[in-house]
């Protein structure tokens, strides 16, 4: 992995959202690597997470201190969300994909309201990655829901939704 990667535009924004952004607008869309992307159904949040690995430099004259340099870069999408069976884009599908050890096209966007369009000018994350964890659950007289892991893999793109 080589990293998290800003791609900005140039040109004069006209619909960037401004202020606070509305979590409920933060939408995943995935699908196979190559294919289509669709949104998944049903989502309650989505996040990504990054973590930079540290390597140990220290030698005898560092005079007690530990020494460190950056490593590698780790990262995850998380998404979880209300189960349905009938579904378009959802757990079945997830499961297909986990199953098949298909390899992902995956964005964290913006996409306002109930919309299915991601909103242009504003930000969005670009990564490709596996799922490596999918789980059901359902408590007693409770919403069954879902939630998923995607490990991330080669670089991460954030960039401007043109």
């Amino acid at each position: 992995m080589t990293g998290v990667k800003r791609k900005t535009k140039k040109l004069k924004k006209m619909a960037e959202t401004t202020g606070i952004i509305n979590g409920s607008n933060l939408k995943i869309t995935l699908g196979a690597e190559g294919g289509t992307l669709v949104m998944v159904d049903n989502l309650t949040d989505c996040s990504i997470s990054t973590n930079l690995d540290m390597r140990d430099t220290t030698t005898k004259s560092n005079a007690g201190y530990k020494a460190l340099l950056p490593g590698m870069i780790e990262a995850t999408m998380s998404f979880s969300g209300m189960f349905a069976n009938d579904a378009t884009n959802g757990v079945h599908e997830l499961f297909d994909f986990q199953n098949d050890k298909e390899k992902l096209d995956i964005k964290l966007t913006q996409i306002v309201g109930s919309g299915s369009t991601p909103n242009a000018d504003d930000m969005e994350y670009v990564a490709k990655g596996y799922i490596t964890a999918l789980d059901l659950t359902g408590g007693v007289e409770d919403n069954a829901s879902f939630s998923c892991t995607v490990q991330l893999v080669e670089s991460i793109a954030y960039s401007v939704i043109s």
